[in-house]
């Protein structure tokens, strides 16, 4: 059985059947509003930043089972108009081993076809969550190195300051 959310787009309940290789998913565009909807619900920091340049929906036969949101780099430093940032990622808990991988190197082969203006990917693995990089590893990224950890909410400039500790931080380089 799958259950719907307002915009009449399916998700895998916890008794549906799921994927049973990661090789079965599939990466292809997904509305914003459908993406910010399921970060909502699955992701641990519970909201998805604004300024989406891509949305990508990852999908086991039609059914969705996991988002990628992109978007401009945060840090102002980073080359803005050729580099995004996969600002929110989530899997569906269901999801077999290496389905992560699969649906980074999915989606860099997405961007590298549908938005050949951009030239590199870049990711921030968040180690007070446990997460220590290993899917963008997995799927060929770079370590770059880890970030200082400033809080985000500043005087005259408020932020939500969700996770404001040290990241690790990865980049995939398309090649043209």
């Amino acid at each position: 059985m799958f259950a719907t959310d307002w915009s009449g787009q399916l998700f895998l309940c916890d008794h549906d059947p799921f994927p049973p290789a990661a090789r079965e998913l599939r990466v292809r565009p997904v509305d914003f509003t459908v993406a910010r909807c399921f970060v909502r619900m699955h992701h641990y920091l519970g909201y998805a930043p604004p300024g989406a340049r891509a949305s990508l929906g990852v999908y086991y036969r039609e059914h969705l089972v996991g988002v990628m949101i992109f978007t401009r780099p945060c840090a102002r430093l980073e080359d803005q108009q050729h580099t995004l940032e996969l600002s929110r990622m989530v899997l569906l808990d269901h999801c077999p081993r290496n389905s992560e991988s699969r649906a980074l190197g999915l989606a860099a082969r997405w961007v590298k076809k549908n938005m050949p203006e951009i030239h590199r990917l870049i990711a921030y693995a968040d180690p007070a969550r446990g997460h220590k990089g290993t899917i963008y590893r997995a799927a060929g990224w770079r370590f770059l190195g880890e970030t200082e950890g400033r809080p985000w909410n500043h005087a005259g400039r408020p932020r939500r300051d969700a996770a404001p500790g040290r990241k690790l931080k990865y980049e995939l380089v398309l090649d043209p």
